[in-house]
Parts: structure tokens; C-alpha cells; sequence
């Protein structure tokens, strides 16, 4: 080959080794993979300065050293095909961080808005005081499944009469919650301002106003109700009389064994039943007789050595051991029955469970 030839190819080389220098210079930016490439290149370069001062009298090794150029571009063209798919996977996670970012703002905007409604929901409930006065005897357990939920407890004291409700919305939640606030918006507007106390008769007026509300005459309407439960104490004529829509509850006389009482059978809203009736069922006013009102989320609580629903026979057969203890015992002694039987299950409802006693 002559020398022209040689040097022009040196002088391609030269350029081409300007051009992978350049691109070496580039690829730096990468911390962990770059690293390796620019050791190789460093010794790439070492033995090109090398062949360049042994190329007039070793022909044959330009043709070496051009293999080995070709091996070390191949094994840039990988490690520039690995950097592209690093880069890929950089943009990707970037793009999730981003998409997390907004899931994260938007969860803390509907939480601080949740944490809102309860504080609108905890106001119109009855005070511990305000209970306190019109019950005197009394404990309840209210725990929501979530920041808000579906059972209430509301209580109200017109002249000589004495109303305390127990209900469980459809659902738990918000949804739950703004039925909550329907139900005791309603019971204001008749307890309060149009003096209705007949428990049954509530029932039916909050059954009627609920389904107009929701427009449930509508086949396609969602089919919202609430099963409640009134208790009225008549102060004055000595009578305490209940109206259960759809739950049971529990009486104990003299602190014997409790006696379970079933509610109607219909439920307050809902318009897929053609005709309801709302009954109210009347006891003598006898001091120390003792009632207990609690929504399904009481008895439907797995847990247990078996892992079944709590029902309302271990619940009942529970509260028949603790009748000897004073009223304001049961409270501590129930969450520690129904902490004992959930164990590690998860909360499947909203709970409200309370408990009165005729002073």
C-alpha cells in the first residue's frame, strides 16, 4: 500500500477517532454505564496513538486495529441502545411522579373536604350534655366505617316528651352522610316545628317525604331508605312507646334477661313496597327497665373464633352477662367485647349501638 494510502486512511482514522471522541465526550452525562464506556474508549485510544507510530513498518496491524475499532463501535451502538431505554424508563418514571403528584393533591383536597362534612355532621348531632339531659341514663358507641357515615343518633325534647332515634342509612360514606342529613332535617322539621311525637307517625312522614325527595315514585330511582328506630318517653302519661322500622332492639325489665322485639318489617323510604304500616308498640314508664338500639353493622362484624358475622344472639347473649353492672358500664365493657371479637378484621359497616336506662 503506498504512504498517500496510509496516510489518507491515518487521516480517516483521525477523523473518525475525532468523531468517537466526540461522541465519547457526549455519552459522559451517563453516570453508571457511561463510566464503562469511556474506560474502554481510553484504551481504545491508547492502542490507536500506538498503531499510529507502528503503521509504516506494521501494515498488518492497521487491519487488527480496525477490528478492534469495530468491536469497541458495536459495543457503543449497545451502550447507546442501553442509555436510550435508561432514558426511556427516566421519562416514564418522571411521568409517574407527575401523575402521583396529582392523585396526591387531589386525595388531600377530597380528604380535607371529607374532613369538612364530618365536622358539619358531628354539629348537628346531639351534644353529650344534650343527650344528658333528656336521657339522664345512658351510653351509646358510634363509629363510622369511615370519616363520615350513614348511622345517626338524634334525641329531642318537646314539654313532657322525651324522643331519641337510632337510624342506619343505605350505605356508609358521603353517601351515607347526606342521607344522614336528610333523615335528621326531617325530623326537625316534624319533631320540632310541627310538634309530631307519635313514633309511628314519624315513621310515615319521614317514609313519605324521603321518597318524594329522592323522586323514588321513579322506577329507575335508587332505592335509599333508612332503618330507624323512635323511642318516645311520655313523662306524663307514664308510657314509653317505640316505632321500629326494619330493626330489632332489646328490653330488659328489673335487669333481667333482655327480650328481643322485632321491628316492622318495611323499612323508612324506598317506594318498591306497595303499602307500609308502621306500628308503635307501648310499655308502661317502669324505672330501671333498659332498652338497647344498634344498626347491622353491630351484628354483621366478622370476627370471632370462626370468623362468622357477630348476629344478634352472641350480641344479646353478651349483654345478658353484664346486666347486673350499671348502665354506664356497658359502654367500655361493649367496645372491648366487640375490639376482642373483630381482631384483625377490618370494619364492615358503620356501628352505632346505645343503650337507655328509665330513671
Amino acid at each position: 500500500m503506498k504512504v498517500e494510502d496510509l496516510q489518507k486512511k491515518i487521516k480517516e482514522l483521525e477523523k473518525e477517532l475525532i468523531a468517537k471522541d466526540d461522541e465519547i465526550k457526549r455519552l459522559k452525562e451517563s453516570e453508571t454505564s457511561l463510566a464503562d464506556a469511556n474506560i474502554r474508549i481510553a484504551e481504545l485510544f491508547v492502542d490507536l496513538e500506538d498503531a499510529q507510530e507502528r503503521i509504516i513498518d506494521q501494515k498488518n496491524e492497521i487491519q487488527q486495529q480496525n477490528e478492534e475499532l469495530s468491536e469497541h463501535l458495536e459495543e457503543l451502538s449497545i451502550i447507546n441502545e442501553q442509555l436510550n431505554i435508561a432514558q426511556t424508563l427516566n421519562e416514564n418514571l418522571q411521568t409517574h411522579q407527575l401523575q402521583a403528584d396529582i392523585i396526591r393533591r387531589a386525595h388531600d383536597k377530597i380528604l380535607s373536604s371529607i374532613h369538612y362534612a364530618q365536622n358539619i355532621q358531628k354539629s348537628i348531632f346531639p351534644s353529650s350534655v344534650t343527650l344528658r339531659q333528656n336521657l339522664v341514663n345512658y351510653f351509646k358507641i358510634f363509629t363510622p366505617k369511615d370519616l363520615v357515615g350513614g348511622d345517626f343518633y338524634w334525641s329531642k325534647k318537646i314539654g313532657d316528651h322525651n324522643i331519641f332515634v337510632v337510624a342506619d342509612c343505605t350505605g356508609h360514606g358521603v353517601p351515607g352522610a347526606f342521607m344522614t342529613l336528610i333523615a335528621i332535617t326531617l325530623l326537625d322539621r316534624f319533631v320540632v316545628e310541627q310538634k309530631i311525637v307519635d313514633p309511628k307517625v314519624l315513621n310515615e312522614k319521614i317514609d313519605d317525604a324521603i321518597i318524594t325527595l329522592l323522586k323514588q315514585d321513579d322506577e329507575n330511582s335508587n332505592r335509599d331508605s333508612i332503618d330507624m328506630t323512635i323511642f318516645l318517653e311520655d313523662c306524663h302519661d307514664k308510657t314509653i312507646t317505640i316505632s321500629s322500622a326494619k330493626r330489632m332492639y332489646f328490653r330488659s325489665s328489673d335487669h333481667g334477661d333482655l327480650e328481643v322485639v322485632k321491628g316492622d318489617r318495611f323499612t323508612v323510604g324506598d317506594n318498591s313496597v306497595e303499602q307500609k304500616v308502621f306500628t308503635n308498640k307501648v310499655y308502661e314508664r317502669k324505672p330501671g327497665d333498659r332498652y338497647y338500639f344498634f344498626s347491622d353493622g353491630v351484628t354483621d362484624q366478622f370476627g370471632g373464633p370462626r370468623n362468622k358475622k357477630l348476629g344478634s344472639k352472641n350480641l344479646i347473649r353478651f349483654l345478658n352477662t353484664i346486666q347486673s353492672k350499671p348502665l354506664f358500664q356497658h359502654q367500655s365493657l361493649l367496645e372491648d367485647f366487640l375490639t376482642e371479637w373483630m381482631e384483625d378484621e377490618p370494619q364492615i359497616d358503620d356501628i352505632i349501638i346505645a343503650g337507655l336506662e328509665i330513671s
